[in-house]
């Protein structure tokens, strides 16, 4: 990392920090629960005093259990954890503030979050995106059932740039579509959304991007990779190739890229059984469906 981009980081990373002995309330949720996993609701505040929520699930039985950390996705709605992850992993699923159940003071728009509070790398609300993804670790690791040691994240490259600011990370599954590996160059080919939100802050504010450029670049997980030791794949199509292949090259862990074949059972099975030979989980059939 550069000295401007370890000092930002290095700051977000003390604001959480401080909030170490801040309350965290957890509610059993009975009528999410199975026979094969417990789940929980779990508040929490991130900084600038804001409140959170997090789905936190335990496998019935003895632990302490693999945690595995989901990174919120690139959607207004956070869900239980799916069963076949419940049922042997810990596994954490926070809503970001903005994302519903964490709503209560800012509601993240989509299309919009992506440039929100650009050019400013103080005002990006970015900032406050990977600032809540660490206190949500920190939450999570601080539950008595789970192994610390084992920390493993699964999401798309907002996992990568969390694990580049958490060398404990293990195991670290990034999942397409990537938002924030050189979100400049990838938009500049795409009129799809999401990406296209960057073409039309550059339109609409174009005396701004030479700066907001600078703050992305903060963002993006590659210029990080050689800070992240986690044992990576990275599962993308065929579009988003090159960018998986700078960003394995760039991790200083063992890092491979699976190119998606297109068919999600497949794909999908080949990306869970990555992850649990990585964490040393069983391999169980799946997916399961929902009940």
């Amino acid at each position: 990392m550069s000295a401007d981009r370890n000092a930002y980081w290095a700051a977000v990373k003390d604001e959480v920090a401080a909030l170490s002995d801040s309350n965290v309330s957890i509610e059993e949720l009975p009528e999410r629960s199975n026979e094969t996993c417990v789940v929980y609701a779990v508040w929490y505040e991130g900084i600038g005093g804001y409140p959170l929520f997090a789905y936190l699930t335990l496998p019935r039985g003895d632990g302490p259990f693999v945690p595995l950390f989901q990174a919120p996705g690139y959607a207004s709605v956070v869900g239980v954890p799916a069963r076949e992850r419940s049922a042997k992993y810990a596994v954490f699923a926070p809503c970001h503030r903005g994302q519903r159940l964490a709503d209560s003071g800012y509601q993240a728009a989509y299309p919009g979050l992506l440039t929100d509070g650009l050019p400013g790398a103080s005002s990006y609300i970015w900032r406050s995106v990977v600032a809540d993804s660490l206190r949500a670790i920190d939450v999570f690791l601080g539950q008595p059932e789970v192994d610390g040691s084992k920390l493993a994240i699964a999401g798309n490259d907002l996992g990568a740039l969390v694990a580049s600011l958490r060398p404990d990370v293990k195991s670290l599954l990034v999942v397409t579509p990537l938002l924030l590996t050189d979100p400049p160059g990838r938009a500049s080919d795409t009129f799809a959304y999401p990406m296209q939100e960057y073409n039309d802050f550059k339109r609409t504010y174009s005396d701004q991007w030479n700066e907001a450029l600078e703050t992305l670049s903060l963002f993006d997980p590659t210029a990080g990779a050689a800070d992240i030791q986690a044992n990576t794949m990275i599962a993308c199509t065929g579009g988003e190739i090159c960018a998986a292949n700078d960003l394995m090259g760039a991790i200083a862990g063992e890092a491979g890229v699976y190119k998606n074949e297109g068919r999600g059972f497949i794909d999908h099975t080949v990306q869970e059984d990555w992850l649990a030979e990585a964490t040393g989980v069983p391999i169980t059939p799946g997916p399961f469906l929902p009940r």
